[in-house]
């Protein structure tokens, strides 16, 4: 009887087993499909960021073509040997280049380096039948850089051609067309170039014109099953694209073995499970045995009671303190600063990061820069500030184990104790106050009545700006704008009609902008500023228009002028910050402009020009 009562326990235990199993894989199953979707996400993250720095690189690269271009433009044509140095130090800072040349007015080759190995282009000419001839009147015609589609060079082998046009200004004045400044490429050498210094070992690339192959560099053992096609813009050319199949040891890198963790230890569980169930079963079939014995321990138990009792006590006053310090949103860590083993931590410390608590410890003590950057620097910051008593909060990142960085001002202790060193952090995350910080920052460089930015932000913009294009050799174009007989529209109609104008203004500066970098600024009272970065004179020009045109079209009724409307007037000045002017100088330039500008008779433009006098007033009637 006690045989036949016992087979349906087993049998309820084995099916108990098959559904865990069952539940294991299931649950294996989908994390292994959540993994492939990250999977997917990261390598498709991985592929753009890739092209976007192939972009990146080829814009820098060719800077050194539009820096002549625009000494070409300001100075007139170079002479050759002035041209020729330009372009060796082109051609040594970029080795891609086949070569680089200047074509005349007439689309007839003048100019060449290096002549070996391009030998067959001396006599060449743009012909209209040429298939970059059209590109190239595009540039001609925009006054734009224009990367060309591949071609088959004249010296052999496919390659491609930046156009860069170049302009001449004649006795009078007249801006006339003076051909192209051409950077010429082959395909191979171009991308081995842009690809050296990316980190593109992880991808075998394959560059697409039209969906069509032009060049490849494989890695080995590529996944041509998880294949990506990002589009890419080279300069101003979208016919271009990345085919790009990620390594194996990329894919190995971006697949943690979770899935498969997760289905060994829930087995594992499951089994562990069913045995301490089966192990139950046998225990309640031989407790009858063991009464006898339990009568002879009852002695023994209540004996071991008491002490069970003091011990237990002793564990609930330490897990007291435990629990306190686990309450806490504060991060709360101790460990040997020598061998990075943890003596404590409380559950905001490592939970706040997304890790479980061993794979925190092993992070501190395998690899604490990966948890912490600049770790072993910042241990040696804490001992010098403890050892000449200075503060001891750091302001430092914590990894979280996405990837993304969490601010963390940790309080730090440094404790000697039996000939060994012991770190205290107590660490808080302080990102909204961070946040606020930047946040109250922001408001305070911007103009309160208008949303512009204030005459604060103006003069670090202006000279922050001023020390970027130096470096790189770019031109800064400033506009200063007044409203016209302001005060007395204000004397007409009251503070409240004058500070909804200087709102409006504000508004239609802003649009004037389109791109990032160029700032509108309120200099006071109804004096406004623009700041332009690597723009010249004629784009400076181009946004005055743009500006008298919308203010125009508010058609704002001024009773005290006498255009009968608003109106304003603007002065205008570039700068080289190359030269050895100083950022007051361009303002006292543009001032001295809007100057001529109003007393000559206002709602108009005035330049200034190199030799000190402004000129070229433009009025918009």
């Amino acid at each position: 009887m006690r045989t036949r009562s016992v087979w349906p326990a087993r049998l309820a235990l084995a099916f108990l087993f098959l559904v865990l199993c069952g539940a294991s894989l299931l649950l294996w199953r989908q994390l292994e499909s959540d993994q492939q979707a990250r999977l997917a996400e990261r390598l498709d993250y991985q592929a753009r960021t890739l092209a976007r720095q192939l972009e990146s690189n080829l814009r820098n690269e060719v800077q050194s073509l539009d820096r002549i271009a625009q000494r070409w433009n300001k100075l007139g044509r170079l002479p050759r040997e002035q041209w020729e140095d330009e372009v060796n130090l082109a051609l040594q800072g970029f080795p891609a280049y086949q070569s680089i040349q200047w074509i005349g007015a007439d689309l007839q080759m003048r100019w060449l380096l290096p002549l070996k190995g391009n030998e067959a282009a001396r006599d060449f000419r743009l012909l209209a039948s040429h298939p970059n001839y059209p590109i190239a009147m595009q540039a001609r015609n925009s006054g734009e850089q224009r990367f060309s589609n591949s071609f088959e060079l004249v010296q052999g082998g496919r390659g491609f051609v930046l156009y860069t046009p170049l302009f001449i200004r004649d006795a009078a004045g007249t801006r006339t067309f003076d051909g192209f400044l051409q950077g010429v490429f082959r395909v191979e050498p171009l991308m081995d170039e842009l690809l050296y210094s990316l980190d593109s070992h992880e991808f075998s690339v394959e560059l697409l014109e039209n969906r069509t192959p032009l060049y490849r560099h494989d890695q080995p053992h590529s996944q041509t099953s998880l294949t990506l096609l990002v589009p890419l813009r080279l300069l101003n050319n979208r016919n271009f694209s990345l085919q790009l199949k990620p390594s194996d040891s990329l894919l190995h890198s971006l697949s943690p073995a979770l899935p498969q963790i997760v289905l060994g230890a829930s087995l594992a569980i499951s089994l562990l499970l069913v045995a301490a169930l089966a192990l139950a079963l046998e225990n309640a079939r031989r407790a009858q045995a063991l009464q006898v014995s339990n009568r002879l321990l009852n002695i023994e138990a209540t004996r071991r009671e008491a002490v069970e009792q003091r011990l237990r006590d002793s564990r609930e006053r330490l897990q007291l303190v435990l629990d306190l310090t686990d309450s806490s949103h504060d991060s709360l860590f101790i460990f040997d600063t020598q061998s990075r083993e943890l003596l404590h931590m409380n559950h905001a410390t490592h939970a706040s990061l997304g890790y479980r608590a061993e794979q925190f410890a092993q992070l501190l003590r395998d690899d604490p820069e990966q948890l912490l950057p600049g770790f072993h620097a910042w241990l040696e910051q804490v001992r010098s500030a403890q050892q000449d008593e200075q503060t001891r909060i750091f302001q430092r990142e914590m990894r979280r184990r996405d990837g993304s960085s969490q601010a963390a001002e940790i309080n730090t202790q440094l404790v000697q104790l039996h000939e060994r060193e012991y770190l205290i952090a107590v660490s808080r995350d302080n990102s909204e106050r961070l946040a606020l910080e930047a946040r109250l920052q922001r408001l305070s460089q911007l103009d309160g009545l208008t949303g512009l930015y204030n005459r604060r932000f103006f003069d670090q913009q202006l000279h922050a700006e001023w020390r970027r294009l130096r470096r790189i050799g770019a031109p800064l174009t400033l506009l200063m704008l007044d409203i016209d007989y302001f005060k007395a529209y204000n004397d007409a109609l009251g503070h409240l009609a004058g500070d909804d104008i200087l709102r409006k203004v504000g508004v239609v500066l802003q649009e004037c902008l389109q791109r990032e970098g160029d700032a509108a600024c309120r200099y006071g009272g109804e004096e406004f500023a623009i700041i332009l970065t690597h723009t010249g004179q004629q784009g400076g020009e181009h946004v005055a228009a743009r500006i008298h045109e919308l203010i125009a079209n508010l058609a704002i009724a001024h009773p005290a002028s006498p255009q009968g409307r608003l109106t304003l007037s603007i002065g205008l000045a570039e700068a080289e910050p190359l030269s050895d002017e100083h950022p007051a100088s361009l303002v006292a330039h543009s001032d001295q402009a809007l100057y001529r500008a109003k007393h000559g008779g206002r709602n108009r433009t005035c330049i200034w020009n190199n030799n000190g006098v402004p000129i070229a007033q433009t009025q918009n009637l």
